[in-house]
């Protein structure tokens, strides 16, 4: 039982219950141990009964007769069956039986199954087989030391439980240890339960001292609320006169109106029928005389009164009022109320809700000011404004408020019509750009003056740049305007074109010149109508162009291109170029050309007015848009091509706004994949979730927040379709973005990989299958090469020669070191390479056992790089260091007692190893021939240095030292 103690938050009696339920379970369960441990103490003994009867050589020793010593046979073989039974059946744990030589000899328990062991898998086998190797020193420490007498006792983790692992000497009837016993017990709960109480117990003590604390701040507090309370009081009174002083004789209006109950407001109760009770029963109770006033009235007439009464005018509305009033708990309105004698009369107020303990509204507090002077100013201010704009907009001059840089603040339409430009274009700009050049520096000195205060005002004529190049003439007026609130200081300028009085008809016909030219070059129609009557007074010649059709026609039939409107457009066409106009219209047709071709054509017309603001003519700019409607038509079609292709298409498309609440597109395919319908999707775009597997719902959360950042992402994830089966899904999305650079819309494009996925989970299995069936042969090698090892042992045991006897033995080593990395082989993940350090240290280790220098003070030093090797590289190699080595165990130390070998094998450079191996004795004899010597192991070292391609160098002359310098063989790739 597990118990977190983050989540403890429970009455202290609950606690100290848990603490108390937490000590029986700990004690149950120690009793349970104890009870176990003698059971284990019992059997221990019989054991040793067991054990000693079986060992006896004699059965004098019972003093007994023939019958006697079959009678205790067959008692001691039933009480071994028994013991064995008790042993099957110990619970919670498991008992083993070792001999000296760390050998299994009886393994059973109920508790070997929870990890995944069995009395087969382990009996028989040595303590060196069935260990990890970061847990065999421990154990082997303490198997050998039960062996010499010692009992040990302790905790071990294994397969996520923890137990109560005691390991002690088994002893005969002469006291004689002959063999070990490990008993083995789970103590996970106990050592929970213990963990949990401790955390509880500390969770208690800070309860504890913070409910101390607590009460000790509560008591401070209380004594300070109450003198602050007292004082209160005092002041509350002492403001309470203040008040009422002040309510009676305020100049603006304060009243309340109060329930006849309270009532609650909030999404518990019917919010009409709460007003119709407020409305009916709302009544004012209090109200100033400044507040009567307002209204005309009597105190008689006004308290008392209910809300449907004071609102019988406009019920609904202030029913709203009073809605969004409770909902907020205070409210400032302005709005229109009738006095008792029906006059209207403006109020602007603060109001606030008054709440009784629970929470419910009782009534309403109100401040009320007459606001109708104010508004009636309001009213006549705005209708002066507006008369001003419209002067100003339909004056027949220009009027401009530039600053003192000269940059435009404000322009009538009138000077917007003089300079060519648009209001939006001149605020962008100063009188200076706008103004011929040689008339700046006049202009320039008299602001200045004008700005110093040298002066009121100013007149002058000067010349203006229209937009299209002309220079206008213009007499303006310039005056300092200073405004009163803000402090704004500006130019009012009234412009007058003079320019038909100052170039009367030379200027005039220079001007239609210039603008006959600038018609007559560029691709657009520029064309004026006279309104009354309604003719024709120009069209430029890009008319020909556009329509295909002679000017001359139409100055002479005097009528506005009508015959070449489109039919389906020229009723609408001639219905608004005829009716009046008054500012700027814009509209698009089509026409119809002489040669049959059809042009879309966007017309813009503006009216002209004459000095009486009537509008006297009409001018205009038809431009030929073809091209964009045939670009426009072109889109149509590609999304139209789109459309078919993704709705033909297995894969899903889809389409959805960047807040992911506006499913814009989804195509077909979706049905098919998915199960579902589309209607659903679109209904709610994220609905999809839910059907989306659990364990991939963080990884498509996390792709939707990287697509937002402007990732384009690609993920992969599960989900299930309506019938339950799952399905894969590889959705690619990317984000779209606007003018501004900013995200707008997701899209995707979703693919079904489940068949590509099915087939990578068969190739993975099939991958796996191959993985454990290699293991199993390497194993199978292993095994095969050390029954060879022991074939040769005992076939050894019957040799009496000397040097036969030792071929054999070295035959042995050799079978080892190659059996060695099938073993390791086995044991790795990486089937494909061996590991060289542990190889070579177990392999050394080996040979310092099979010849006998368990006494003898020979000293390895082994140096080996973290190199992992192939198979083919690596059963050479460990061939090679096995004859070196044993060489050196046999002849380098025949005269000393002392020795030394080392063994180096570093890593050069990629695949390229140097390997040397070094003892500190004799050495080799003078006469000695290294190169041409007939022994086999340093044939076999030869021939195994020619496999590798490896150069080999031999020094004697300290010791005997071998150097190898080779690459790691390429042999083909295994599966």
């Amino acid at each position: 039982m597990c118990i977190d103690p983050t989540k403890i938050d429970r009455p202290l009696e609950t606690c100290e219950a848990l603490v108390a339920e937490q000590k029986a379970k700990i004690r149950q369960l120690e009793e349970d141990l104890h009870q176990q441990r003698e059971l284990c103490q019992k059997l221990e003994a019989q054991v040793k009964a067991v054990e000693n009867a079986s060992f006896s050589g004699s059965v004098t020793e019972f003093d007994s007769t023939e019958d006697d010593r079959i009678q205790l046979i067959a008692s001691l073989e039933k009480s071994q069956e028994m013991y064995r039974t008790l042993i099957k059946h110990y619970p919670n744990g498991s008992v083993f039986l070792f001999d000296r030589d760390l050998r299994y000899t009886l393994i059973d328990g109920q508790g070997l199954a929870v990890v995944g062991l069995s009395k087969e898998l382990l009996e028989g086998k040595t303590l060196w087989e069935v260990s990890s190797p970061e847990d065999l020193p421990l154990f082997e420490t303490t198997y050998r030391a039960a062996l010499a007498g010692k009992e040990n006792t302790f905790e071990y983790k294994y397969g996520g439980r923890v137990y109560s692992t005691t390991i002690a000497p088994v002893k005969n009837d002469r006291e004689e240890i002959f063999a070990g016993m490990v008993v083995t017990q789970d103590i996970t709960e106990k050592k929970q339960a213990e963990i949990a109480l401790e955390e509880i117990k500390n969770q208690l003590e800070i309860k504890y001292q913070k409910r101390t604390e607590d009460l000790k701040t509560a008591n401070d507090q209380l004594q300070e609320e109450i003198l602050s309370r007292w004082r209160a009081e005092k002041a509350l009174r002492e403001s309470q006169e203040q008040l009422e002083l002040f309510f009676s004789q305020s100049l603006e209006g304060f009243f309340f109106v109060m329930l006849d109950e309270p009532v609650n407001w909030d999404d518990t109760v019917d919010k009409e029928k709460v007003l119709d009770y407020v409305f009916a029963n709302g009544r004012v109770t209090k109200a100033n005389d400044a507040l009567i006033a307002q209204y005309g009235g009597i105190r008689e007439q006004f308290i008392g009164r209910t809300l449907d009464s004071l609102f019988s005018r406009n019920f609904t509305g202030c029913r709203e009022i009073i809605k969004q009033f409770f909902d907020e708990g205070r409210i400032h309105i302005e709005n229109d109320n009738r006095k008792f004698d029906g006059n209207i009369i403006w109020v602007e107020g603060d109001y606030i809700c008054i709440y009784d303990s629970p929470g419910r509204i009782v009534g309403y507090f109100g401040v009320q000011r007459d606001i109708s002077d104010r508004k009636k100013a309001e009213a006549t201010l705005r209708d002066s404004e507006e008369r001003f704009r419209a002067t100003v907009e339909q004056a027949a001059v220009g009027i401009t408020h530039p600053d003192e840089t000269g940059r435009y603040l404000r322009v009538n339409q009138k000077f917007c019509e003089i300079v060519g430009y648009t209001a939006s274009e001149l605020l962008s700009r100063t009188w200076m750009d706008v103004t011929y050049p040689e008339d700046i520096d006049a202009d320039l000195k008299q602001n200045k003056k004008l700005f110093a205060g040298e002066i009121d005002s100013f007149k002058m004529e000067k010349r203006l740049l229209h937009k299209d190049g002309t220079v206008v003439w213009v007499n303006i007026t310039v005056s300092l305007i200073q405004e009163p609130l803000s402090g704004a200081i500006y130019n009012v300028v009234v412009t007058e074109d003079i320019s038909d009085r100052k170039q009367a008809e030379a200027a005039l016909k220079e001007s239609e010149e210039r603008f006959r030219q600038l018609a007559e070059n560029i691709e657009s129609v520029f064309w004026m109508v006279n309104v009354q009557p309604l003719e024709i007074i120009y069209i430029s010649p890009g008319y020909e162009k556009i329509w295909g059709r002679s000017c001359a026609d139409v100055y002479a039939n005097g009528r506005f291109f009508a015959d070449s409107l489109h039919p389906e457009d020229r009723e609408r066409v001639i219905a608004n170029l005829t009716r009046r106009i008054d500012s700027e219209n814009e509209m698009e047709y089509r026409i119809v050309r002489p040669d049959g071709k059809i042009r879309w054509i966007r017309d813009r017309a503006f009216p002209l007015k004459n000095q009486a603001g009537q509008v006297y003519r009409i001018v205009g700019i038809a431009v030929d848009i073809s091209a964009r409607k045939q670009g426009e038509q072109a889109i149509r079609e590609s999304e139209e091509r789109f459309r078919q292709l993704a709705e033909n298409s297995q894969d899903c498309f889809w389409l959805i706004s960047a807040e992911f609440t506006d499913l814009l597109y989804l195509s077909p395919a979706y049905e098919q994949i998915w199960g579902r319908s589309r209607e659903k999707l679109y209904a709610d775009p994220l609905k999809f979730m839910q059907w989306v597997h659990p364990e991939d719902k963080p990884l498509l959360q996390e792709a939707i927040r990287r697509v937002l950042q402007g990732e384009s992402t690609s993920t992969e994830y599960r989900f299930f379709r309506s019938d339950g089966t799952m399905r894969w899904l590889c959705d690619r999305a990317f984000p779209i973005y606007d003018e501004s650079g900013k995200i707008y819309r997701i899209a995707g494009i979703g693919e079904d990989i489940s068949d590509r996925k099915f087939t990578e989970a068969r190739i993975q299995a099939a991958l796996r299958e191959k993985e454990v069936l290699l293991k199993e042969i390497h194993h199978r090698v292993k095994n095969n090469m050390q029954i060879i090892s022991s074939l040769l042992q005992l076939q050894a045991q019957y040799i009496e020669d000397e040097p036969t006897l030792a071929l054999f033995e070295e035959s042995q080593t050799r079978i080892h070191s190659m059996a060695l990395i099938h073993e390791q082989l086995y044991q790795s993940e990486n089937l494909d390479r061996i590991a060289l350090s542990p190889y070579v240290e177990n392999l050394v280790a080996n040979l310092y056992q099979s010849f006998g220098c368990g006494n003898t003070p020979i000293q390895f030093n082994i140096k080996v790089d973290p190199i992992y090797l192939n198979i083919e590289t690596a059963i050479p190699c460990g061939l090679i260091i096995n004859e070196l080595v044993s060489n050196s165990l046999k002849y380098a130390f025949v005269s000393s007692l002392y020795g030394e070998i080392s063994i180096n094998f570093h890593e050069i450079n990629n695949y390229q190893f140097h390997l040397t191996i070094q003892d500190n004795g004799c050495g080799f004899p003078a006469d000695f021939d290294v190169e041409n010597t007939e022994t086999l192991g340093l044939r076999l070292v030869r021939m195994l240095a020619y496999q590798l391609e490896a150069s080999i160098a031999i020094d004697s002359q300290r010791g005997t030292c071998y150097t190898l310098i080779f690459q790691e063989l390429n042999y083909r790739q295994r599966i």
